[in-house]
């Protein structure tokens, strides 16, 4: 019995249809390896021959998927992908098409490319130690003059809420709060616990200064509605993808600013953090170099020395503080964590 994971089939969705085509085929395998003489799982959602997918595995897929998101059509999209593409692998294994040497060949690259990530995501669990809160300290004093704010920084007390009534009702608590001079903070801990689908992302929010281009990218009408905010103000409910949202913004810090390090801390931390694991990759990959050397497995005619440092670092990214991206982590993609 063979069963193909949901969240592997969104993934090949968003991919390009070269590399879409490589994974395809390196899943054809397993999905042609089904025992038949198994039982089915007792929940499952879709079969073609001994292929299943399984109750659990959309589930897992719908868990992963961005607040708002409509769970109801997502999840028949996924039972559709599914089918659709198990369907064509299952043509494309008919077709014999793993032995043409071009399909071969970007089995290959594909595989190789796995097998690198996995090393270097392996290297960077086993050495990842976060800076102490001394280094931060001392980035922020050193490079203060560098780290003014290229985008308004924002914290808010943010609420997304599953019926309008109940937005409502949170909305006045939070107003009611305010105007008798309560303190915010627990009334708005104690709101999180009632109201809040998604509790985790709302203390984080009323915590913390955000970059404003990471927020509510999902929810359009709820970043409309936050730019016309000021300090203090709380929102209307607003309808959005499917839930119901209530904020008060508690401060926006404006683009140009220079930052107090509560601001920029977590992005000094993942700073310190990149530049160590790019110190770590490039000794690591040097070491890897010398030992191929001494072992007379390295040539490299038209460069000179095999010795030669190493290059190669994946492709990098940027963050909110500051124009020079030297620092920017090879193995993280952008910060989507408020989205």
């Amino acid at each position: 019995m063979a069963s193909y994971s949901a969240s592997r089939i969104l993934h090949l969705n968003r991919v390009p249809a070269l590399v879409f085509g490589a994974i395809l085929l390196v899943a054809l395998v397993h999905l042609s390896s089904g025992c038949s003489g198994d039982a089915a799982p007792e929940a499952y959602v879709a079969r073609i021959g001994d292929s299943y997918l399984t109750e659990s595995e959309v589930s897992s897929s719908l868990r992963a998927l961005p607040a708002g998101v409509d769970t109801v059509e997502a999840r028949q999209q996924i039972i559709e992908q599914w089918i659709t593409r198990t369907l064509l692998l299952r043509e494309a294994e008919r077709l014999n098409l793993r032995e043409e040497p071009d399909v071969q060949r970007q089995i290959e690259q594909q595989e190789r490319s796995i097998l690198v990530t996995a090393l270097t995501d392996r290297m960077y669990n086993q050495a990842d130690v976060g800076p102490s809160e001394t280094e931060i300290q001392n980035y922020f004093q050193s490079n203060r003059d560098q780290l003014a704010l290229r985008e308004p920084f924002i914290r808010v007390r943010h609420l997304s809420i599953a019926t309008r009534n109940r937005a409502e009702e949170a909305r006045s608590a939070l107003q009611t709060a305010a105007a008798e001079g309560a303190p915010l903070d627990s009334t708005f801990e104690t709101l999180v616990n009632e109201y809040a689908e998604r509790p985790k992302q709302s203390r984080m929010l009323s915590t913390r200064f955000v970059p404003a281009s990471r927020l509510f990218g999902h929810y359009p009408y709820v970043r409309d509605e936050l730019s016309e905010l000021g300090p203090g103000q709380i929102s209307p409910v607003v309808e959005d993808d499917s839930l119901y949202h209530v904020m008060q913004l508690v401060e926006r810090i404006p683009e140009g600013s220079e930052p107090e390090l509560r601001w920029v801390k977590d992005q000094i931390r993942r700073r310190l953090t990149i530049r160590s694991r790019k110190q770590m990759y490039a000794r690591e990959v040097q070491q890897l170099r010398n030992q191929a050397a001494a072992r007379n497995e390295l040539d490299i005619p038209d460069y000179g020395s095999p010795h030669a440092e190493p290059t190669g670092m994946p492709a990098q990214g940027t963050d909110s503080t500051e124009a020079d991206t030297s620092d920017a982590d090879p193995s993280s993609a952008p910060d989507t964590t408020t989205n």
